[in-house]
């Protein structure tokens, strides 16, 4: 069973051979997990965007881990937030590797489209992220679903999970039986025990379903949320953000059709979904969090739904 006693401390111990590293962005904590997953070598899932990275390499150094040891940098996204200092850790650490989804490495390789992309969503909130910086191409390891990793004494399973974006992917390690969810799971909250989507457009719920399916066959016991922390009864909760992504997916689709707007769509939720109703109220703020930036994952994907039987 994993530990929760990650709150007033800048690193955790989650199970086996993996950790955490709690780095603080811009002074603030709880943010994103980044993981660590340790044999003879040494795998960083998630370094976070090159604000956090200061952090990372102290939790890094905490944790034992020297320039040699370290073989993959492997963001579960490209997404600024998840892999935006990626750059700085392949530069301080030469013989590391970038692991990456196939669909994400042009873009972690050029930048310029993704951070494009992140300012169209999230506006100028991108420039706390820090500087960021293209890798270069010969240190890209292209990810291949179902592949087996081997650290050194111990496996670590990648397992391709599409939704929240194309490129996303989350890691398994069956020693352990600790999956690494990147996003695929949502949010978390420790303190109140609340899942919600983290669902951004481009995000497309079927996909989303099928790689919650996918995970919860792996049967894993700890799973380890992006945003944030870890939690024990990993069957459990991935089954209830499935049957969350389900429940949102028929309001939003039912809602539209009636004309309803964001808010009123919201309202629908908030009063069949307990998780919606602890998690707080209709927040239009731009930002990752809010129930608005999320909502319109749902919203943009059935009008893109929408379009396509129209041509076709």
């Amino acid at each position: 069973m994993a530990s929760l006693w990650w709150m007033e401390m800048a690193d955790a111990h989650v199970s086996g051979a993996v950790y955490m590293i709690d780095a603080e962005y811009h002074g603030v904590r709880g943010v994103l997990g980044t993981y660590v997953v340790k044999g003879e070598k040494v795998m960083v899932i998630d370094p976070g965007p090159t604000a956090s990275i200061p952090g990372v390499l102290e939790g890094l150094r905490r944790l034992g881990v020297d320039e040699d040891s370290l073989v993959y940098v492997a963001p579960t996204h490209i997404h600024l937030d998840h892999a935006g200092g990626s750059w700085r850790l392949l530069e301080l650490f030469p013989t590391a590797k970038l692991y990456v989804h196939p669909r994400g490495a042009p873009h972690m390789v050029d930048p310029i489209r993704l951070e494009a992309a992140s300012r169209r969503l999230f506006g100028d909130r991108v420039d706390g992220y820090g500087e960021i910086r293209g890798v270069p191409p010969d240190r890209v390891v292209e990810s291949r679903d179902g592949e087996v990793l081997d650290l050194g004494g111990v496996a670590v399973q990648v397992i391709w999970t599409p939704g929240h974006a194309s490129h996303h992917q989350s890691y398994f390690v069956p020693e352990s039986r600790v999956a690494v969810l990147g996003d695929a799971g949502g949010f978390y909250s420790a303190e109140s025990g609340v899942i919600m989507p983290t669902t951004p457009p481009p995000f497309n719920p079927v996909k989303a379903v099928g790689s919650l399916e996918r995970l919860i066959a792996l049967g894993p016991e700890v799973v380890c949320y992006g945003h944030f922390g870890f939690a024990g009864d990993g069957v459990e909760k991935l089954e209830a953000h499935k049957r969350q992504i389900l429940l949102w997916r028929r309001i939003v689709d039912e809602g539209l059709r009636e004309g309803l707007g964001l808010e009123e769509l919201y309202e629908r939720i908030k009063a069949e979904d307990p998780m919606a109703r602890r998690a707080g109220g209709f927040s239009g703020e731009r930002r990752e969090r809010s129930s608005l930036v999320n909502l319109l994952g749902f919203v943009e994907y059935f009008r893109w739904l929408q379009r396509k039987r129209a041509s076709g």
